[in-house]
């Protein structure tokens, strides 16, 4: 099982390992800071190569649909991943209020 962490929650953690699950021409048109760019595929096939296992991950999407699939897919291999509740979305919302 994976955790979930709100938007307003995120700005708390100091040095979060971000990383945003969609597309390219979805993360240019606007991303959290700091997050890096690995879409769900390239992701879920090469966790391996880009995970590692004593650290943890803080993933979105736009709305939480393909992050909370990867999350599921990473925590079932052993990973310390945390859903980022709203995805890109709530996270906008957040920073308005």
């Amino acid at each position: 099982m994976y955790k979930k962490i709100k938007p307003e929650e995120l700005s708390k953690i100091k040095d979060p390992f971000i990383i945003d699950v969609r597309e390219p021409y979805e993360f240019e048109l606007g991303s959290i800071p700091g997050a890096v760019n690995m879409p769900v595929g390239i992701l879920l096939d090469n966790c391996e190569r880009y995970l590692k296992n004593n650290k943890q991950y803080y993933i979105y999407c736009e709305t939480s649909l393909r992050s909370s699939r990867a999350c599921e897919f990473l925590a079932d291999l052993g990973y310390d991943v945390c859903l980022l509740e709203g995805g890109y979305k709530g996270w906008l919302t957040a920073q308005k209020r």
